[in-house]
């Protein structure tokens, strides 16, 4: 006898157990159809988030589903290095320990991190695997792993070779406590409180002056002019004068630019061309001089005169305060600023001159925009082509350089014999022009993305040609959040048509982003988000796995609190229950290979079965993996235990199909649910579900039983309805139907309902109450039902409640004040209350007319 409860503990263990033993998810090329998906590889610093379970799920159920279908399936995992994030990480730890890298030097700090990433690397693939990824775990690839390095450093000297890289000084993303470049796209924009100062600038030999509005006035000790509109009719004049920049006496020009917004602070604009990109713009366009104030720790240097050595923070004290005392300060006025902060740790940006290699990138991505334009490139949800479109029209070199020690060195060496600057795959011994020993390789590192816009081909053999990468690449379709669709997603479409020759992937899946209850993202900051290690603990991986995806429509954010796991769980247990009765009714418990119908509900059931598993093959080729698991609960919840089992129950057979229905269903749930239908499958007798082709129609060529079914349902359900309406307790029901169909099955309906006695009529009775279903009337007769008056007494009490109720929700949606502040949806909740009881009413009535 089985339990009453799926014990998901136990089943979890085991299969992870079995399947890592057997090496099941392991793919060979071969003469069968592939399918295949590389990981978006996590970081290897992370653990496991709601995130990672969304984004991996979708993933596996595609790869699951295919393999199924008798495809050759090959989902590729792995993990990144993280440069930036690492480094932190691991610079944090020697802190604790009072070392810094520095103190130890590059060498010792490379293996402090390969020892911290060593035993951090299979993390989060570890957990990964336990909430069912069917991962190929033999081909698990690490972005620093030998054979792509080699990859990364080949794709670098033929970029370089062909002119796509180059060294340039420009305005860049500077983090100053990681005393790294990052990009634009690692950049969060957090909203502060702040101040707009008002400046005063003397005229020279003028005892006039302008005033120059700015958020950040430690600036201005590198300003090298001042700009204003050349449309800006009331200041042109000044156009060509000098003025006097404070605090530092040196004489700059005022200059007509038509970046220069006339309707920001005074029209006005300090012009800094060594910290901020638009001020560096100008500055090119004029030929302005390039002060850099701060060093790379953003501390005043010696350009900043008196003020060397003070942080930018202390900097813009000591210089608000020097301004005030030269009353020099017209104004200070409270300004909200949009502020660029590090992603990994936190600090403010400062947009900073630096020297730093680029990749040229308008050629290199106009096949990768063609792609999207003619459609070889197809986006899920669609909206997201528009996004791919815009970034790629409007794309900007791309700075690859990071002042970090971990990652991928940069393969440039320079000569000091003879000045030569070279790029080698592999590490030199002399230099190629002169044959010097005095070489040295660049300090920088590559930014951590140029590995990882190679993955999809790197990870299969791309350098050797190898049978994987033939067989495997292209993949089919890369799965990702939408923050990530510019800066890898969109590199990586770039690189595989550059190096191939072929797209790495046709499809692209933009899924939402995790949100609590309240909409808001999830992240540690806000204290709101929940660990799926911990849900599946509580609810199972196929609770976590089912609640997921039936939350998250076609790249739909899902709004996510712990209960909303309740409904994967308590569809486990429907499950397990639904098994549990077939097998207690079942002498012989063994999936039959075939089966007969025996009566249209049977062939309903085997129609209904063939329905979903064809609904599914629609559904996931287009990825709307909603509809596919809303058809998959749909089915199993109403259709074959509300219906089917409650009917095999009464006529006593059937369960022979029932077990054939539950056999084809594991099948076809298994990519969702894989732990309760590999478990249900090995109790039926069945194979496994892996390397099976499994997922097959029931080829059985039955006629269309839907009218008479729906019929069917319909009268049922009018009956239980109209027994709900009433509460009465023993009950005669007539039903006036034009169908023989249910006639011949009054028993049936009797024992659904329980009902004293099923009577068809072919005229309307006279009082009687009603109630309509598909196709006829259902009734019970007034001179049959006792106590009538008692009857009439009690609904006439329950009237006046409703009416108060109807009352009552009329005037609170009438209240002025409340309909201006309450939230949408407790107004809308409110307006379902009132529609429920109008309905109510207008039953009850009808109930009183029929019974008088």
């Amino acid at each position: 006898l089985l339990d009453k409860h799926y014990d998901f503990v136990s089943s979890q263990d085991k299969w992870v157990k079995r399947w890592r033993e057997k090496n099941v998810y392991h793919s060979m090329p071969d003469n069968r159809d592939v399918y295949s998906i590389v990981i978006p590889p996590p970081n290897v610093t992370d653990i496991l988030h709601l995130g990672h379970a969304l984004n991996n799920t979708v993933q596996d159920i595609l790869v699951r589903y295919y393999r199924n279908t008798g495809m050759n399936a090959e989902w590729l995992p792995g993990t990144d290095h993280a440069g930036i994030a690492t480094q932190v990480i691991v610079e944090k730890k020697l802190a604790a320990e009072g070392k810094n890298k520095d103190s130890i030097g590059r060498d010792e700090f490379i293996r402090e991190v390969w020892e911290y990433v060593e035993n951090r690397k299979d993390t989060i693939l570890k957990q990964l695997e336990g909430i069912g990824a069917s991962c190929d775990w033999d081909r698990k690839k690490f972005t620093l792993d030998n054979d792509l390095s080699e990859t990364i450093s080949t794709v670098f000297k033929k970029l370089y070779d062909d002119g796509y890289i180059y060294k340039g000084t420009y305005i860049v993303n500077w983090c100053p406590r990681c005393h790294t470049a990052i990009s634009d796209e690692e950049v969060d924009y957090e909203s502060r409180k702040g101040k707009l100062y008002y400046i005063k600038y003397p005229i020279k030999d003028s005892s006039e002056y302008i005033i120059v509005a700015t958020t950040r006035p430690e600036t201005m000790l590198g300003d090298t002019a001042i700009a204003i509109n050349p449309n800006d009719e009331k200041k042109k004049h000044l156009i060509g004068k000098i003025v006097i920049l404070p605090l530092l006496d040196r004489e700059i020009p005022i200059i007509a630019d038509k970046h220069v917004d006339m309707e920001f602070g005074t029209g006005f604009v300090k012009v800094t061309p060594a910290h901020d990109p638009n001020d560096f713009e100008i500055g090119k366009r004029h030929d302005l001089e390039e002060i850099l104030i701060m060093d790379n720790s953003a501390v005043i240097n010696e350009n900043g005169k008196q003020y060397q050595g003070l942080s930018r923070e202390d900097a813009r004290k000591r210089i608000i305060d020097d301004l005030e005392k030269s009353e020099l300060i017209e104004k200070i006025e409270d300004h909200e600023n949009s502020v660029g902060t590090c992603y990994r740790c936190k600090t403010t940006i400062e947009p900073y001159l630096s020297e730093q290699w680029f990749v040229k990138m308008k050629d290199l991505a106009k096949p990768a925009l063609e792609a999207s334009l003619n459609g070889d490139l197809s986006f899920y949800p669609a909206r997201w082509k528009g996004v791919y479109d815009h970034w790629l029209k409007n794309i900007n070199d791309w700075c690859i350089s990071r002042q970090l020690w971990w990652g991928h060195r940069i393969p440039i060496y320079y000569c000091n014999k003879c000045s030569n600057e070279f790029v080698s795959v592999k590490n030199p011994e002399k230099c190629p022009k002169c044959n010097s020993t005095q070489i040295k390789q660049d300090d920088n590192v590559l930014d951590t993305w140029f590995s990882s816009w190679l993955w999809p081909f790197s990870t299969l053999g791309w350098l050797d040609n190898t049978e994987e990468f033939k067989y495997y690449y292209p993949t089919n379709v890369i799965v990702s959040a939408s923050e990530i669709l510019f800066f890898w997603i969109s590199r990586m479409v770039i690189a595989g048509l550059h190096f191939t020759g072929e797209l790495p992937f046709k499809d692209i899946y933009i899924h939402g982003t995790v949100r609590d209850e309240n909409g808001r993202k999830m992240s540690k900051s806000l204290g709101n988000g929940i660990d799926p290690l911990d849900i599946s603990k509580k609810y199972g991986v196929d609770a976590l796995r089912f609640s997921l995806i039936y939350l998250s429509g076609q790249g739909k954010d899902p709004n996510i609190n712990k209960s909303t796991f309740e409904l994967g769980r308590n569809f486990a247990n429907k499950i397990w229950n639904a098994i549990r009765f077939i097998v207690m009714k079942t002498d012989n418990v063994k999936v039959p290979k075939n089966v007969e119908p025996k009566d249209i509900f049977d062939i309903w059931i085997l129609n209904r079965l063939d329905e979903i598993i064809e609904n599914a093959e629609k559904n996931l080729s287009k990825y709307r993996f909603y509809d596919y698991v809303n058809d998959l609960y749909e089915f199993f919840w109403h259709d074959f235990c509300d219906w089917y089992l409650e009917i095999v129950k009464i006529k006593k057979s059937g369960f022979d199909i029932a077990l054939f229905v539950m056999n084809r269903y594991m099948n076809i749930l298994n990519p969702i649910m894989p732990f309760i239908s590999e478990e249900i499958n090995e109790l039926i007798g069945s194979k496994e579900l892996i390397h099976e082709r499994v997922i097959e129609k029931t080829g059985l060529k039955l006629h269309n039983t839907e009218n008479e079914i729906n019929i069917f349902k319909s009268s049922i359900t009018a009956i239980r309805n109209l027994i709900a309406d009433t509460g009465f307790k023993k009950i005669d029901i007539l039903i006036n139907n034009k169908s023989s169909f249910l006639e011949k099955h009054g028993d049936l309906i009797k024992a659904l309902c329980k009902c004293e006695s099923i009577n068809f009529v072919k005229e309307k009775p006279i009082k009687a109450i009603p109630s309509i279903f598909n196709e006829g009337m259902i009734f019970i007769r007034a001179k049959n039902i006792e106590n009538i008056d008692d009857i009439l007494q009690e609904y006439s009490k329950e009237l006046k409640n409703i009416n108060m109720q109807i009352d009552k929700t009329e005037k609170t949606l009438g209240n002025r004040q409340f309909m201006e502040k309450a939230k949408k949806e407790v107004i809308d909740a409110m307006k379902e209350k009132g529609k429920m009881f109008y309905d109510k009413k207008k039953r009850i009535l009808e109930i009183i007319g029929s019974l008088k």
